[in-house]
């Protein structure tokens, strides 16, 4: 994560942008009366750590200066843009990101003319997909997957799908590019773009024609072309549909010659209120550092596992009211996207950049390992099934720096410089930053020897399909072992079953209501459920955390604590408690800070929640 800017000095600024007409570039004029005013941060730490307080868990807003929530910017993984460049639609696309001069100069000054023009869509991604040093877009960089692949391989899969024009060959992960892509059935093309290659050629007033004009395809007084947007569902579906394809009728074993029809992991009575989110590894990060309870679940379409469990954990946290983050611990993914009449065609490919996997010193192949490392220290408390038997732990260089010394690969060893537990996927988190341990709750199977050891669900496809081969598949206490890796049957289930435990959803039985004999058609009627209001809420000041305390409600199933920074601003919920909870101290409080509480009880009856009205409003101001 980083910090908002601290410091400020004047810049000046030449722009381009590209014609609708001709693609050429226009060099824009010079105003030395009008500069932005804005500064690198200096760097004398790894980025993520320069956090000093929560987030908000808005990456965007969280990250630049001048741009509040509600801003027209959506981070986009590369799997995510790979999506959009190859969909049919009008998009608005801009490659920057926190850490460069020219994204910080020009970001608010973009998000501004796109609310005023009615854009309500800008995809924002990061060539430097660790927000920090793998700049995908460096031809010599020194980082490498574990197979020897160079980071750079990222971008050209990127390219591949743009026009072949100078604003895309020519670009540097550090320039702000922000374009108008338009991909139709005649073709795709970049209609206008306008670059910021040196932070010292800012120019505001010149910015502003220069990036009205991009809304407008270039023309001076043109019409606001309407953005495109590609949903969360839009871009599952597809993903997932398309990519489970390359191992149907295969057994569950990944064969590039043995395809069979798309499969339908999700489908349209999926659309409504999808809960699935796509982040990358800087998202996750400011989501890490931010307030609230996160579901978070580590897989990845290429991945024959995930795909077998997605579709349901995505129908029981719709069930349950939940978001969902999804992240993918590779570093961009071996999926190719389909173009012109076969559009809608995803091939996978297992990656070749996982994070997951040890750095090799000697070769320096998958030195890209310490993102990972890096992840994993925000989970403390995390447990796996290489957390019981201390058999697969990832080594990689702290902070990123390859020329250290590499991690030692026994996690269980004293020493400051421990290797990270290596989590399978798919795997499923509930984490808090504030709790006392993080990660809240594991979504694991309990080993029958009850000695602390737990199995990860591994799940394959062919089991989600029901098919023949997982049908006939004898259970887990059986003699006989489904072949081709199949999963046996019954842990399948269980895992299903394991998602109501995660999301505290108690399966109902449905019972035939009795009906009157005198009045047939009478319809019976429940009884509404009704909720007091906490009472006697007080809050009392503390060494930077103050003590919430209410009278308890009978019947509550439990409790919900919010805040704010003023009395009529946003409240956010900060904790979730059982019934037996009368107080809850929340810490980690900026000290000599005002800060609002509330409190809310709640009844859950047949699987929903019933809420009361607010508590009172309760102000402390926290001690030093």
């Amino acid at each position: 994560m980083r910090l908002k800017k601290l410091t400020a000095v004047a810049l000046t600024a030449t722009l381009t942008i590209g014609s609708l007409f001709t693609g050429t570039t226009v060099k824009a004029q010079t105003n030395s009366n009008q500069v932005a005013t804005y500064a690198e941060d200096s760097q004398t730490t790894y980025p993520w750590s320069k956090t000093a307080q929560a987030t908000t868990g808005d990456y965007i807003a969280d990250s630049y200066e001048g741009v509040e929530s509600g801003h027209v910017f959506e981070s986009v993984t590369q799997e995510r843009l790979l999506d959009i460049l190859s969909s049919k639609g009008n998009y608005y696309i801009v490659f920057a990101g926190p850490e460069h001069k020219t994204s910080k100069a020009t970001i608010a000054k973009i998000n501004e003319i796109a609310k005023k023009d009615g854009i309500t869509k800008i995809y924002h991604f990061d060539p430097y997909v660790d927000g920090y040093q793998l700049d995908i877009t460096d031809e010599d960089t020194k980082f490498k997957g574990s197979r020897g692949t160079s980071i750079n391989e990222l971008w050209k899969r990127i390219t591949e799908l743009l026009p072949n024009e100078n604003v895309i060959n020519e670009y540097n992960g550090d320039d702000t590019l922000l374009f108008n892509y338009e991909n139709t059935d005649a073709g795709n093309k970049i209609n206008a773009y306008y670059e910021l290659e040196d932070a010292n050629d800012y120019n505001e007033a010149q910015a502003t024609q220069d990036i009205e004009k991009v809304f407008r395809k270039g023309q001076e007084n043109g019409q606001v072309a309407k953005a495109s947007v590609r949903t969360d569902y839009e871009f599952f579906s597809r993903v997932y549909n398309g990519s489970a394809t390359y191992i149907n009728y295969n057994k569950g074993v990944a064969n590039a010659n043995r395809t069979g029809k798309a499969v339908k992991i999700f489908t349209e009575k999926d659309q409504n209120n999808f809960p699935l989110h796509q982040v990358n590894f800087n998202e996750l990060i400011d989501l890490l550092n931010s307030n609230g309870d996160y579901v978070i679940f580590f897989g990845a379409s290429w991945c024959h596992n995930t795909q077998a469990i997605i579709g349901s954990i995505a129908q029981k946290a719709k069930q349950a009211g939940k978001k969902v983050y999804v992240y993918d611990t590779t570093i961009g993914n071996q999926l190719t996207f389909g173009t012109g009449n076969d559009i809608n065609i995803v091939t996978a490919g297992s990656s070749v950049f996982n994070s997951r996997s040890s750095v090799n010193p000697a070769t320096g192949n998958n030195n890209i390992s310490y993102v990972y490392g890096e992840l994993v220290k925000y989970l403390g408390n995390f447990t796996t099934e290489n957390n019981s038997n201390k058999n697969n732990s990832i080594s990689y260089y702290p902070n990123g720096d390859v020329t250290a010394e590499a991690t030692s690969a026994k996690p269980w060893e004293d020493g400051s410089n421990k290797s990270a537990i290596r989590l399978q996927m798919p795997f499923l988190i509930q984490y808090n930053r504030n709790a006392a341990n993080p990660v809240t709750k594991n979504w694991l199977h309990k080993n029958k020897a009850n000695d602390g050891t737990y199995t990860e669900y591994m799940l394959e496809l062919t089991w989600v399909l029901g098919t023949k081969e997982a049908k006939e598949a004898t259970d887990r206490t059986g003699n006989a072992k489904p072949k081709d890796g199949l999963s046996y049957v019954d842990f399948a289930s269980e895992a299903v079953q394991a998602l109501n435990t995660f999301f505290d959803i108690k399966e109902t039985t449905n019972i035939k209501q009795p009906t009157t004999t005198n009045k047939p058609s009478q319809e019976q009627k429940v009884p509404a459920v009704t909720v007091k209001v906490p009472a006697k809420v007080t809050a009392k000041a503390l060494k930077k955390s103050a003590k919430i305390t209410w009278k308890k409600v009978a019947g509550a199933t439990g409790y919900e604590v919010y805040r704010a920074n003023k009395k009529k601003g946003k409240y956010k919920k900060v904790k979730t408690l059982k019934a037996k909870a009368t107080s809850f101290t929340n810490k980690k409080l900026k000290a000599k800070k005002t800060y609002f509480f509330k409190v809310r009880a709640y009844i859950t009856k047949n699987g929903k929640k019933t809420y009361s009205s607010w508590s009172a409003v309760k102000k402390v101001r926290v001690k030093k």
